[in-house]
């Protein structure tokens, strides 16, 4: 598992994909920084977080397209299916390599908090716990994405097609908690419940639910397992 890891961190790092990515969230970042935090005179850095939620749904399969399909097109995928390394070890290691180049990107966001607070009046009072839970949910939510990103790509071996779906996918996990508040029924509610998104605003009040965490953990080991069963089956097939 390590060795996968350590492969695809490299290869993240070997093309122009991380930078571009990186580069992009980036500016993101802060453009809405400017918008929330300079422009309205705010010093919670939750807002900016909470703000850029909807364009993981963009960013996150990029991330992920790679992960499947680079071994098609490196004329891998037979030896990968055939090698004597457990499935489970390869897609782990490769959901966990998704999820540190993840950390990296929302650690490198932490300059923004630290301008926050030189740049604050003194005595004005900074959001350090709201920051510290939204940091945590943004990380988890993410996680969760990159999962569902993933298990998504498992069913292609097309970068392209695995982009698409994972973005149609994402938003459609992203309104989830919306379109289970509209229908009101037991179904609707159950739908709510499994809205990655609606897990994430209890962190955003800088509340640590543990409920909250297990569920994304919980939530994004699922799909990593359905990602295995997947290519287990075809695998075998």
């Amino acid at each position: 598992m390590l060795t996968i890891y350590k492969r695809e961190m490299a290869s993240y790092f070997r093309s122009p994909v991380a930078y571009c990515i990186m580069g992009f969230f980036m500016a993101i970042v802060g453009l809405m920084f400017w918008i929330n935090n300079i422009l309205n005179a705010s010093a919670l850095f939750s807002q900016t977080l909470s703000s850029i939620g909807v364009f993981l749904t963009f960013i996150v399969p990029i991330i992920t397209m790679k992960l499947l399909s680079d071994e098609k097109k490196n004329g891998t995928e037979v030896l990968l299916r055939t090698c004597p390394v457990p499935m489970w070890k390869i897609v782990t290691g490769k959901y966990l390599a998704s999820v540190t180049l993840f950390l990296i990107m929302t650690l490198l966001t932490f300059i923004f908090p630290v301008l926050i607070a030189f740049l604050a009046e003194e005595g004005a009072v900074l959001g350090t716990a709201q920051d510290l839970g939204s940091y945590i949910g943004f990380f988890l939510l993410g996680a969760s994405y990159l999962a569902i990103s993933l298990f998504v790509s498992s069913f292609t071996e097309s970068q392209a097609v695995a982009a698409v779906a994972g973005i149609v996918t994402l938003i459609i996990f992203y309104f989830l908690q919306s379109i289970g508040a509209s229908l009101g029924t037991g179904f609707g509610a159950a739908l709510q419940w499994i809205a990655p998104l609606a897990r994430y605003q209890d962190f955003t009040v800088g509340s640590f639910n543990f409920a909250s965490l297990i569920f994304y953990i919980s939530f994004s080991a699922m799909l990593v397992f359905m990602t295995y069963v997947n290519l287990e089956r075809k695998r075998w097939n």
